[in-house]
């Protein structure tokens, strides 16, 4: 009996003190930042701060199939992730208001890696200006898709307040007289627009603003994909006297 007993404070010791081992694994320090550029005007795709991501899948190892991490995209279109492991990777922008894209395979990082992607937005806004009248704000814009073969229906076209320098989707003021004013269109381009690749002039507003404010303001347009995520105008500040 003294042995069984003896035998399993034993077995209770060593667990405790394998538990107390140093982890002398490095912690992740490695680095993926890019671009995220729109094919039609070069420059970075206009978002809302983490509204979709870069998926990354680690291809080091090859044993079964490896869940993907998700990278961050900023309001400007770029990413910029510091605690990733050294390895081998899949990289795709995911869950944004594009065309699908390719994957950029076998992506090695050992230190820092720059990785850009190119991708064809849905909707490009065009023309948006933000005339205040008073407390009274009035949007207006217009929708162009350069590529209509097989585009989802046009879902909405929305206004976008915010009292900080991030507007969009992710931050926004959030109340009925901004949503209302929304215009849900739910048709597809050719019901809506016809056979050419630029909509008509769309209004939004007048929508109700306080004196001695000072308001970050754009549009976002999306459509009923899976995500229904939103191509965006511009910022403009608008300070209400």
């Amino acid at each position: 009996m003294k042995k069984i007993l003896y035998l399993m404070i034993g077995t209770a010791l060593m667990c405790l003190a394998s538990c107390m081992e140093i982890d002398n694994w490095d912690a992740p320090d490695a680095r993926f930042y890019g671009r995220v550029i729109d094919s039609y005007t070069g420059e970075n795709l206009l978002s809302s701060q983490n509204d979709w991501s870069i998926r990354i899948w680690e291809r080091t190892w090859t044993e079964g199939e490896p869940n993907y991490q998700s990278l961050s995209v900023k309001q400007d279109g770029s990413y910029n992730n510091t605690k990733l492991f050294a390895g081998t990777y899949d990289m795709l922008p995911y869950g944004g208001p594009f065309w699908p894209c390719d994957t950029a395979k076998n992506v090695v990082l050992k230190k820092s890696y720059e990785q850009d992607f190119t991708v064809t937005p849905y909707l490009q806004i065009l023309d948006f200006n933000a005339t205040l009248n008073g407390t009274e704000l009035t949007l207006t814009c217009r929708l162009k898709a350069p590529r209509r073969d097989g585009l989802p229906d046009l879902y909405e076209i929305k206004p976008f307040l915010s009292l900080t320098t991030f507007c969009g989707n992710s931050n926004y003021i959030n109340i009925g007289e901004y949503n209302d004013k929304r215009i849900q269109v739910n048709k597809s381009w050719q019901a809506e627009v016809g056979d050419s690749d630029t909509s008509k002039l769309y209004t939004i507003g007048p929508l109700p603003v306080k004196s001695g404010y000072t308001y970050y303001v754009r549009v976002g347009a999306a459509v009923n994909d899976a995500n229904r995520k939103h191509n965006y105008s511009n910022i403009v500040v608008v300070t209400v006297p």
